[in-house]
């Protein structure tokens, strides 16, 4: 599947990265860009010996959002799947989005830890019901719903991906990529179970990272009255 080109952003992940790699080629994905934030471990290392193409951050921690970016615009296939390094995501959706996204003559497949009621193995009291109320708030401001608002499992073609103009450099990039795709183009979710971290703790700080999600909603809701 050369076509689909599976961007990870990575930061410190050299633990996770290798199990990650081996359940995407299991399942035919070898087409694997690795965008790294400058990590201070050997995840370079690592994806370069699982013969992933690598691209590293011209400075350091320029942010998540800045690594998916910079991903988008380097890559050369016409699918793109944005993917998380530390072993939580399905890669078996992946099929399923792209024959969702065909058949449905969509633009985006957004994957849901929680669409039909379901659970993240990988949430907290405090994951869960920052997700629950962000999706909310969401879907009360702008003229979609939403049931995963922060979980950036997301599928396309590239082409579409350029026209998103995405401009966050941090974990804003979840949100923004959220209202833009789903307020322009044909979006639909498909669920993805999502299992717990392997290795080390999650990069996001749910307070500081909260609020500057909570303003960028806002921000947008603002630019779309």
């Amino acid at each position: 599947m050369q076509d689909i080109e599976i961007l990870i952003p990575t930061f410190n992940e050299e633990k996770n990265l290798p199990i990650t790699i081996k359940s995407l080629n299991e399942n035919g994905f070898y087409n694997i860009t690795v965008v790294d934030g400058k990590s201070k471990d050997n995840t370079v290392k690592v994806a370069k010996e699982n013969n992933c193409k690598v691209l590293i951050d011209p400075k350091e921690r320029m942010g998540f959002g800045y690594s998916v970016i910079n991903g988008i615009i380097s890559s050369t296939s016409e699918y793109i799947c944005i993917f998380d390094a530390d072993g939580s995501f399905d890669p078996t959706t992946i099929i399923k989005m792209k024959a969702m996204l065909e058949q449905n003559k969509l633009d985006f497949v957004f994957g849901s830890r929680y669409l039909g009621n379901n659970k993240s193995e990988d949430d907290t009291i405090l994951t869960k019901f920052g997700n629950y109320f962000f999706s909310k708030l969401i879907s009360l401001l702008f003229d979609f719903r939403t049931s995963d608002a922060l979980f950036l499992f997301l599928f396309g073609k590239k082409e579409c991906f350029l026209k998103l103009n995405l401009k966050e450099t941090d974990f804003k990039i979840c949100t923004e990529a959220l209202i833009k795709a789903r307020t322009n183009f044909k979006c639909e979710e498909i669920f993805s179970y999502e299992k717990k971290r392997i290795y080390g703790s999650t990069k996001v700080n749910r307070i500081k990272d909260g609020y500057l999600i909570l303003s960028n909603i806002f921000s947008l809701w603002l630019k779309n009255k």
